[in-house]
């Protein structure tokens, strides 16, 4: 096991440079910890070490040995500081036995016990083999660094992932998928004294809108247990003028949220065709927003190795990770990290330091 008083303090320092730098998406600058991150894992020993990037985002990918089975992801980029902080949140302080600062739990805490895992063996060793490491950006928006990571060379080969977020350092297994689109009625618009003869975009969304309320509330009882029901929510609809304008464009947002083992792209056909349905014989322009697959662990037993007794007590998850896109390119997934999600997004963000060396103690254990 791990924990020296030493390792306590170089994993507080780690955690401290990480957070130094200012990564909030979107308005920070993933670079400069990317960069630093690559060096870092080439002074530990990596095989291979490379940046890569989309658009304004970016990732480093290493690898230990040459032929990773098992990947460790965990993210670089913040949510912006939510207003409330009592200090500096780019300034790592420990108050009553708490670490605080933006990223602590979520999840600039999971970088530091990886890189203090990995430092762990380079100084004691065997050597690491078979594992690779992805820190990527974009976790937080757009999910863009993962989803060409997916669809890169770069996964060739690996069978498993641990997906680092704040899960209290207990095994995630299960969560929710989010799905989004937007119908959009037009109209040649005009005068309200007109209303008698032209066709109100307004009135064509709101019977899309009930009737996709009702397609969501009949599916209330489906999903398995713990995730009956799609959380259908009709969000927004936008574009009224005032009272003597009829508006010649009106956009109807909703959204949903499919069960582990739900269809997304079944579902999201299905939601339109009940609008279009809804609208006959008008029309609407019909947009997917979002399509976040659900996400479910295949075998959960396979990560024994890595986790150890915490694989026995899986927990299901009322957030979205980027565990499913990885479990959607075949690589069979965790969700584990120290930190809890009620601190993640909060004003004083904080990791406990036991949480840290808990997953520090995990990952020197499982690393291969």
């Amino acid at each position: 096991m791990f924990p020296s008083m030493s390792s306590h303090e170089s994993l507080q320092r780690r955690l401290a440079d990480l957070i130094r730098i200012d990564t909030q998406n979107p308005s920070g600058d993933e670079w400069p910890l990317v960069a630093q991150l690559a060096s870092e894992l080439s002074a530990l020993h990596a095989s291979r070490v490379e940046t890569f990037s989309v658009g304004r985002h970016h990732a480093v990918f290493a690898a230990f040995g040459a032929s990773p089975r098992v990947l460790l992801n965990a993210h670089v980029d913040t949510v912006p500081a939510n207003s409330g902080y009592s200090a500096d949140p780019f300034a790592l302080v420990e108050h009553e036995g708490r670490l605080h600062g933006l990223g602590s739990a979520d999840t600039k805490g999971a970088i530091a016990a990886a890189l203090e895992a990995l430092a762990h063996r380079a100084r004691l060793g065997p050597p690491v083999s078979e594992t690779a490491v992805l820190f990527s950006g974009d976790e937080e928006r757009g999910n863009t660094i993962l989803r060409a990571f997916c669809a890169s060379e770069r996964c060739r080969g690996i069978e498993r992932a641990i997906v680092c977020e704040p899960t209290g350092c207990r095994v995630g297994v299960r969560h929710r998928g989010i799905g989004a689109a937007r119908a959009t009625a037009i109209s040649p618009g005009g005068h309200s004294s007109r209303a008698d003869s032209l066709a109100s975009p307004l009135v064509v969304l709101s019977r899309a809108a009930l009737a996709i309320d009702a397609w969501g509330r009949r599916r209330g009882t489906e999903g398995p247990a713990g995730f009956e029901g799609l959380c259908m929510n009709v969000a927004s609809m936008t574009g009224g003028v005032a009272f003597n304008v009829i508006p010649t464009r009106v956009a109807l947002t909703v959204s949903f949220r499919p069960w582990p083992g739900a269809d997304l792209a079944a579902l999201h056909r299905e939601l339109e065709a009940v609008a279009r349905a809804a609208v006959a014989p008008d029309d609407v322009e019909w947009e997917v927003l979002l399509a976040s697959p659900p996400f479910a662990t295949r075998r959960v037993e396979a990560f024994a190795p890595e986790l150890g007794d915490a694989v026995r007590a899986p927990i299901d998850l009322q957030f979205w990770t980027e565990a499913a896109l990885l479990s959607e390119a075949g690589i069979d997934a965790v969700v584990f990290g120290p930190g809890r999600i009620e601190q993640a997004h909060a004003a004083d963000e904080f990791v406990e330091p036991a949480q840290l060396v808990t997953a520090c103690d995990a990952f020197v254990r499982g690393l291969p």
